[in-house]
């Protein structure tokens, strides 16, 4: 999913191990939940890319293992919120947020 040139494609099956397929259904979840709104599909590459960078960053040694988590965390925490629900979103608190 991180490694070469690919796309962001739930029909290019990769056997048993397709790392697309559970991230849609997780999605798909959590758009039919109202927690978060928007095409499912956008929403995965908006994390896939911006996971791919911090892997890349991390793959060069320019992150060590706490900083490597920590942007982790927060990377995923600010796409998700992006991407919540105004509903979803007020119910969170500011103890939530990722460091």
């Amino acid at each position: 999913m991180f490694g070469g040139a690919q796309s962001l494609d739930p029909s290019d099956r990769t056997g048993d191990r397709d790392p697309v397929r559970p991230l849609l259904a997780a999605i798909d979840r959590a758009v039919a939940d109202h927690t978060l709104a928007g095409d499912p599909t956008l929403i995965a590459v908006s994390l896939w890319v911006a996971l791919r960078g911090l892997v890349t960053v991390e793959l060069a040694g320019a992150l060590d293992s706490t900083a490597a988590e920590t942007a982790f965390r927060s990377t995923i925490d600010a796409v998700l919120r992006g991407w919540a629900t105004p509903a979803a979103l007020s119910g969170l608190h500011l103890t939530d947020r990722a460091p």
